[in-house]
C-alpha cells in the first residue's frame, strides 16, 4: 500500500510537470491515480516530501479530485492535514483559502494552532475584516479550552490577530482577550514587547 500511495504520488507530479517521471516511478492513469490514494492513512517522510514539494497544480487537483467526491480535510489522516496547512500557508489559490478554513476549525489542535499561525501569516498588516472576524469565531471554538482554560491555539489566534492588524483586528483580539486572564495577559504580552503592527 506504502508503494501504491508513493507511486500515486509520483503520478500527480509527472501529470502536473507535463510527463516528467522520476525513474522507475510507476505511472498511473489519471482517474485511478486519483481515486486510489488514500487520504486517511498516515504519510510516509518521503510521501510528504513529494507532497510538499510537488507543483500546486498537482495539490489543487487531488483536493479538488477528493471535495469533489465528498471527502474534506477532516476525513484526511492528520499528518496529510499539517502538510495542506503548511502548503496553503503559502498559497493565496482559492481552494486553499478553502483548506485553511476549514483547518482553523479541525479536529486536531495542533492542526486548529497551525492554520491560525499560516492566517497571520498571509494577512500580515493587511487588516482584513473577514480574517479576523473567522480568527475571532475559531477562538470562540469551545475545543479550545480545556478545564475553561485557553489552550495554546488561543494564544497563535491573538498572534495572527496583532499580524493581520489594523482597528477592527484589535479591537476584537482585546474583547476576546478580556475574556480570559491568561489571554489577557498574553495580549499585553504581545503589546510590550512591540507586536502592534
Amino acid at each position: 500500500m506504502r508503494n501504491l500511495k508513493r507511486a500515486c504520488l509520483l503520478a500527480l507530479l509527472s501529470l502536473a510537470c507535463g510527463g516528467f517521471s522520476p525513474a522507475g516511478a510507476a505511472t498511473l492513469p489519471h482517474a485511478a491515480t486519483l481515486g486510489q490514494f488514500n487520504i486517511a492513512r498516515e504519510p510516509s517522510r518521503p510521501d510528504w516530501r513529494y507532497f510538499i514539494r510537488a507543483p500546486e497544480a498537482a495539490r489543487e487537483q487531488l483536493w479538488t479530485y477528493q471535495v469533489k467526491h465528498g471527502r474534506h480535510l477532516g476525513e484526511w489522516s492528520w499528518g496529510w492535514r499539517l502538510g495542506w496547512v503548511r502548503v496553503c500557508g503559502r498559497s493565496d489559490r482559492p481552494y486553499c483559502a478553502a483548506v485553511l478554513r476549514e483547518a482553523l476549525f479541525d479536529k486536531a489542535l495542533v492542526v486548529r494552532a497551525e492554520a491560525a499561525t499560516r492566517f497571520g501569516r498571509l494577512f500580515e498588516h493587511t487588516g482584513n475584516p473577514q480574517v479576523v472576524d473567522l480568527l475571532a469565531k475559531a477562538f470562540r471554538n469551545s475545543r479550545n479550552l480545556r478545564h475553561g482554560k485557553p489552550l495554546y491555539v488561543q494564544s497563535r489566534i491573538l498572534f495572527a490577530m496583532r499580524q493581520v492588524g489594523g482597528e477592527h483586528a484589535l479591537a476584537t483580539g482585546q474583547a476576546l482577550a478580556a475574556s480570559q486572564p491568561q489571554a489577557a495577559a498574553y495580549w499585553q504580552k504581545l503589546a510590550k514587547i512591540g507586536r502592534l503592527p
